[in-house]
């Protein structure tokens, strides 16, 4: 055997072992694409029941999030009727209220003074010669001046 017999001897065993190989890989290749089919397969048998449930799922979100929508504005409108309610109750009734408590209060200073009270904030009087001075504010019944000036009368003997 010369070195060129040798040679491709060993060509021909490397060939024939480059397409053993080959073959075993385009067999491993055929079953994997067989395989990633059948997945294929069972992933598109499962998934389009699930896209159809979440389609439909979507849907009932969508139509009760215009159910919270709608309720919502029904709310905000009956929240602007209470305030407007509330101002107008507000408006109606707090000047009569004033006006009455006013009057109440004036009725009974007018009470107080005609029974002979003065009816002041302290609700003491002090007599001075026949003149009233309420010590509270200095407001005086007959003459001119303050409850200081009455009593500066008084001292001075006037």
């Amino acid at each position: 055997m010369t070195a060129l017999d040798l040679l491709t001897v060993l060509c021909a065993v490397l060939a024939l072992g480059a397409a053993a190989t080959l073959s075993v890989m385009a067999s491993r290749a055929a079953r994997a694409a067989k395989e990633l089919e059948a997945a294929t397969q069972q992933f598109t048998e499962q998934a389009i029941p699930a896209i159809d449930e979440l389609r439909a799922a979507a849907t009932r979100a969508t139509s009760e999030v215009d159910r919270v929508d709608d309720l919502l504005e029904v709310a905000g409108s009956i929240g602007g009727r209470v305030d407007a309610a509330t101002e107008a109750t507000y408006r109606a009734l707090t000047s009569p209220m004033i006006k009455g408590v006013a009057f109440a209060s004036g009725t009974r200073r007018a009470a107080a003074r005609l029974r002979g009270r003065s009816g002041g904030p302290s609700g003491t009087s002090v007599r001075d010669g026949g003149a009233t001075t309420n010590a509270g504010n200095g407001t005086h019944r007959r003459g001119i001046g303050t409850g200081r000036t009455a009593a500066r009368n008084r001292t001075a003997g006037r």
